[in-house]
């Protein structure tokens, strides 16, 4: 098969990571892949490149910031006119549903009468999603009701929805899409690109200290950070332990160092963006990954892909029972769950670093997790199965 999938974040950013992962094993299962992704910095031309057998194009933005999102009227026509002369594909896949993914993908499955997928991978609008949980009120009242119906609109229109939780499932049927088209898909594992290293070996590398416990929060967009440093400045009152934070420094970050009695570089180091390559080193440095996810709405609507990473590291984290993560906590021990109060957060980190067959034991659960179940090939191997059903060469599958 040919597919073309159309994303709406910056190259390397959330959801790029999870349609790359699946076109990544559907080219290993012999299928031809494009993908489109927004450029960092281009504003007129495309980049196209081959990454690991994936044809990537990088299609240009006008705007900038959190604006370079999917929203540029210039990005929907030129991700149309350029797909218009890709050639033949048999299936058009929209990963989430701003207008320079949906506005296209529509386009041209139209255009080639081939069926439109969707993936749904986050609770952007409506009560309690991440627009109205966390922006300022302009935005809220503005702009919130645009999200909502980007989000929803289209999603009947769809031959098949792939979604990245159960909420999102639920939330799915109560538009009226029928269940045998809404199928239920997490983002997976990449157990190859990130491997159990040796502790040391990874420090020495990084140039971080040698003996130091050291818990690690990763990420760019920062969900619930708040939680796990309150969390740490509680346990920084008992011992000696650092917080490395791998990905981008903030305003809101500093505030709460400073609210804490945390000081920067010494208590908390802050490491800025990271490229892809490098997240088995830095993954590999923790003693304890920290997965904070909080009861809210726009938690229990996604799939956080960095539990992907997490698992795949053969690393100990603490979470909370929240959502999918929950359920699966429930058949699988693979973390310790803490409640939403810093202090039980701090208690089960401290238990984590006082037992070192404890951390081995859950590592050992997240490896063999992220090589079987959780892999992205178990899910690029299901994601093959669906497009052959909606292109008609098999028959269709039941939801899982």
């Amino acid at each position: 098969m040919r597919v073309l999938m159309l994303n709406h974040n910056v190259r390397g950013r959330s959801t790029y990571f999870r349609a790359l992962g699946l076109a990544r094993q559907l080219v290993r299962r012999g299928h031809q892949i494009s993908l489109m992704t927004i450029s960092p910095t281009a504003r007129f031309h495309f980049d196209e490149c081959d990454v690991d057998g994936v044809h990537l194009l990088e299609t240009p933005d006008l705007l900038s910031g959190s604006l370079r999102t999917g929203w540029d009227p210039w990005d929907c026509l030129r991700r149309y006119q350029v797909g218009h002369h890709l050639g033949r594909f048999d299936v058009v896949h929209a990963f989430d549903n701003r207008p320079a993914v949906i506005l296209p993908a529509l386009a041209l499955s139209r255009e080639r009468g081939v069926p439109l997928c969707s993936d749904w991978a986050d609770w952007w609008g409506g009560e309690g999603g991440i627009i109205h949980a966390t922006r300022p009120w302009a935005v809220r009242t503005f702009f919130g009701w645009i999200e909502t119906f980007f989000e929803e609109h289209f999603r009947a229109s769809a031959a098949m929805l792939t979604v990245t939780s159960r909420a999102l499932e639920g939330r799915a049927h109560a538009l009226g899409i029928p269940p045998s088209r809404v199928h239920y898909l997490p983002s997976g594992a990449d157990g190859e690109r990130i491997t159990p290293i040796e502790q040391l070996a990874a420090r020495r590398r990084l140039d971080l200290p040698l003996e130091i416990p050291m818990i690690e929060y990763m990420g760019f967009v920062q969900y619930d950070i708040g939680l796990v440093l309150e969390a740490f400045a509680a346990l920084r009152r008992r011992r000696r332990v650092l917080f490395l934070l791998v990905g981008p420094g903030s305003r809101k970050v500093a505030d709460l160092a400073r609210i804490h009695g945390l000081q920067m570089g010494r208590d908390l180091i802050v490491t800025g963006p990271q490229p892809a390559e490098s997240m088995t080193w830095w993954l590999g440095a923790a003693d304890v990954l920290l997965l904070p996810f909080q009861n809210t709405q726009y938690n229990i609507g996604r799939g956080p892909i960095k539990l992907g990473d997490y698992l795949a590291s053969g690393r100990p984290m603490v979470t909370n029972a929240v959502g999918d993560i929950g359920t699966l906590l429930d058949s699988h021990a693979f973390a310790l769950a803490a409640n939403e109060d810093p202090q039980d957060f701090a208690d089960k980190i401290a238990m984590l670093l006082e037992s070192p067959a404890l951390r081995q034991r859950l590592g050992q659960t997240a490896r063999a997790l992220a090589e079987g179940p959780l892999s992205w090939a178990t899910f690029g191997a299901r994601l093959e199965q669906l497009y052959e059903s909606v292109v008609g060469s098999r028959p269709p599958l039941t939801p899982l």
